[in-house]
């Protein structure tokens, strides 16, 4: 056993041996919370903490209560999707043989540096956790966005003449495309006055538990499982402001708070390669009308979640 691997054992079963203590000294179970009529239990909690620490092992970094918060907001804003969900009784109409399904999970394991998915099962086992848990999870994001497309598909608006003449006044070097490897926290906040303290409170847990960890706490994307890593993006389909941006900080460091549609956004830079490529101007239309796409159904997802929660009734007990 190599020394990574056996690290990771000692720290799942000391974790466990916190929180076990931590609900042993209280009680054996417990109701923590409610979202609408679903109960979330104190047992809930342990498993949801087990599992944002598998996806981010940062997170062992900070304190037990920061933890436990972290994941029963991430419970709650589970069981908001899917009581929303069972309204349309989009469960019933899933295949565990989904296709998207199969490529996601292996998006989870290699994000995580796994090589198979018998490596990734062995991996979830070190936090007491099962691949069916992990699927259910993935399930609900899928079913999320495919009713957030049935319901916003028809307000999609792309104007595919500006993106053609974007894609053909791009100018390359030696057929050369840059590429930026970028993780993002995406924030709101209910009153503008609100915005420098917030900002001030994100950029300070930056610096101080790394950039991944207030990622997992802050931002609203759907990155933020993953300490907000976004993946490579190409720099044509980047605005010129985040473009900017981006170009204005080394590798390593973070960008100014942009005002972006959906709320406020901080990207960090982690790296940058350079790609050569055979100009295709179709296959550049059909990406960018795509990344628009997707940017302007994340939009909706995220004003639709918000009025979902609005109208849940959510109680500590």
């Amino acid at each position: 056993m190599n020394k990574i691997k056996a690290n990771l054992i000692v720290f799942s079963i000391f974790f466990l041996f916190i929180f076990n203590n931590t609900l042993n000294a209280e009680s054996n179970f417990y109701i923590v919370t409610k979202v609408d009529n679903e109960i979330i239990t104190n047992i809930d909690i342990v498993q949801e903490a087990n599992y944002l620490v598998a996806l981010n092992n940062d997170l062992r970094k900070i304190d037990k209560n920061s933890l436990f918060n972290l994941a029963k907001n991430s419970l709650i804003r589970e069981k908001i999707k899917r009581n929303e969900l069972n309204k349309y009784n989009q469960y019933k109409l899933f295949t565990n043989k989904d296709d998207i399904l199969e490529k996601l999970i292996e998006n989870f394991y290699k994000n995580l540096n796994l090589k198979d998915i018998n490596e990734f099962k062995n991996y979830l086992t070190k936090y007491n956790l099962d691949l069916s848990s992990v699927e259910d999870k993935i399930k609900t994001e899928i079913l999320w966005n495919r009713h957030i497309y049935t319901k916003y598909a028809n307000q999609i608006n792309i104007n595919q003449e500006e993106l053609k003449k974007k894609v053909e006044q791009n100018k390359y070097v030696d057929n050369k495309v840059t590429k930026y490897l970028l993780s993002e926290i995406l924030f709101s906040i209910e009153n503008k006055e609100d915005f420098e303290m917030k900002n001030i409170e994100i950029r300070k847990k930056i610096k101080e538990n790394g950039f991944k960890t207030a990622a997992n706490i802050y931002s609203i994307s759907d990155t933020a499982k993953f300490g907000g890593r976004i993946g490579f993006v190409d720099e044509r389909q980047l605005s010129k402001n985040i473009l900017y941006q981006i170009k204005s900080i080394k590798l390593g460091e973070i960008t100014n708070t942009i005002n972006v549609p959906s709320g406020h956004l901080i990207l960090k830079l982690d790296e940058v390669v350079i790609e050569e490529f055979k100009k295709d101007l179709k296959k550049e239309l059909d990406n960018l009308i795509r990344f628009e796409t997707d940017r302007q159904l994340n939009q909706y997802s995220i004003i639709y979640f918000n009025k979902i929660k609005l109208n849940s009734k959510i109680s500590d007990e």
